[in-house]
């Protein structure tokens, strides 16, 4: 045995360590259907962004939090990327966006027996109380207009309940979202509406935080990850496994 140790002691020196690839530490909150700690493979897209940084050479974790620590949390460096955010100019101060990933419609949402189908300008609602989720964005005309009765929620759940009981009349989200928030609340959120016409189609980005020293090169392998999943057919299959087609 100790031959056979010395004989190959030389060539062990010499050979390479295998490399281990980069474990990319996701952060995001959960935003059923799209993506949820609850959700299989948490959701469609994290299923996505994962798979894109595989074919790009990364590993990764992700832990669903609440929006405003998963944006604070990324900021700092503490983790690495958030999943599934919107474009703001802000933002880019702190993060680097991705290529777009989806694209999911956000409304007012109200209950069906509100006063109002549709509305002509914000000036027109802003009676109303409003909601929010906390560190969100929505869309720049919405965020700069200085509405009298924004209130702002932790969670989407919050939000919904908060709708549910009257405590605010509208809230700006997307409806498949507050439909499913309402469902876990043992909530009937089946009559929920949009209040005409829609507010935005937002864009789904992955932020990298500039705080890391390779931001810029995770980014740069996860476009080409996820644009190799498009150009192979794994992105529908996605999709379609999600019955997102």
């Amino acid at each position: 045995m100790k031959k056979f140790s010395k004989l190959f002691l030389p060539l062990a020196l010499v050979l390479p360590l295998a490399v281990q690839a980069q474990t990319v530490e996701l952060t995001t909150m959960n935003w059923s259907p799209f993506y949820g700690e609850s959700l299989n493979k948490g959701g469609f897209i994290t299923a996505i962004v994962q798979e894109a940084l595989v074919e790009s050479g990364y590993d990764s974790e992700i832990e669903f939090t609440g929006w405003q620590t998963a944006l604070d949390t990324t900021k700092i460096g503490k983790k690495d990327a958030l999943v599934g955010a919107y474009y703001s100019e802000e933002r880019t101060k702190d993060y680097h966006f991705s290529i777009p990933i989806y694209t999911v419609l956000i409304g007012l949402i109200k209950k069906p027996d509100f006063q109002l189908d549709n509305y002509s300008s914000f000036e027109s609602i802003d009676q109303y109380n409003i909601a929010k989720l906390k560190g969100s964005v929505i869309g720049k005309s919405f965020d700069n207009f200085a509405f009298t009765n924004l209130r702002e929620y932790p969670e989407v759940a919050d939000a919904v309940k908060a709708l549910n009981s009257g405590e605010v009349q509208l809230y700006a989200d997307n409806l498949a979202v507050a439909k499913e928030a309402a469902k876990e609340e043992g909530i009937d959120g089946s009559q929920l509406q949009i209040l005409m016409p829609p507010l935005e189609e937002n864009d789904l980005y992955l932020l990298i935080s500039k705080s890391i020293p390779n931001g810029e090169a995770i980014r740069d392998a996860f476009n080409k990850g996820l644009i190799s999943l498009q150009a192979s057919g794994r992105y529908n299959e996605i999709l379609t496994e999600f019955n997102q087609q």
